[in-house]
């Protein structure tokens, strides 16, 4: 039995992701400028639409705030764990951290909106955005790489460290020297001797740049 191949794109379609993608990146542009205390208007008027155009692709402002929080923490997140393949646990942690700080340096508005912005903040906090994160530090304390199993203390650790060294990077703070202090200091936090958990870090901000 033959499948049949999705249908392609209409210019229609077409068109209608490009308003769709248009008003999400002016989203992004006016967050990262002003903050969350954006109105529809300011979203229509800056992307050059109407407020009629806004509502046929977003229910309201919240809506178009829920659309934003995926992308943002995916991009911090989750992209680089998809990244990474590493047989050693504590290697893949470093080169996940290191790619996460170094997006950071490339990305800053993407990162200061996601830093602005409460619910993709809750989102990272509450670990939606390290799903991966926690099967690593499982994966680590089973191979006898970190120590302890990988409960609520450790991850607030680990996930907080990232997001304040994030938006120390945004605030100027670019140096490759901090991000490798930042990786090494959260592998030695999780057990990994003080000279290898440096090795380590060198080796990922390097590979991450």
């Amino acid at each position: 039995m033959t499948t049949a191949s999705a249908a392609p794109l209409t210019r229609g379609h077409k068109k209608k992701e490009r308003t769709r993608r248009l008003l999400l990146d002016t989203a992004l542009d006016v967050l990262a400028a002003d903050g969350e205390g954006f109105t529809v208007a300011d979203i229509a008027t800056r992307a050059g639409v109407s407020h009629g155009t806004f509502y046929n692709y977003f229910a309201d402002r919240d809506a178009l705030v829920d659309a934003l929080v995926p992308e943002l923490v995916e991009s911090f997140a989750a992209r680089s764990a998809l990244e990474v393949d590493d047989a050693d646990p504590a290697a893949r942690f470093a080169i996940i951290t290191a790619l996460g700080l170094a997006n950071a340096v490339r990305n800053p508005e993407i990162v200061r909106v996601m830093l602005r912005l409460e619910a993709a903040q809750r989102a990272l906090l509450g670990g939606t955005g390290f799903a991966h994160l926690r099967q690593d530090l499982a994966d680590g304390y089973a191979a006898g790489r970190f120590d302890g199993p990988p409960d609520d203390g450790t991850l607030d650790v680990v996930i907080g460290a990232l997001v304040l060294a994030a938006r120390r990077i945004v605030d100027g703070q670019h140096s490759a020297n901090y991000r490798r202090t930042v990786v090494s200091r959260l592998l030695r936090s999780l057990g990994v001797d003080a000279g290898e958990a440096a090795v380590l870090a060198k080796r990922a901000v390097g590979a991450a740049r």
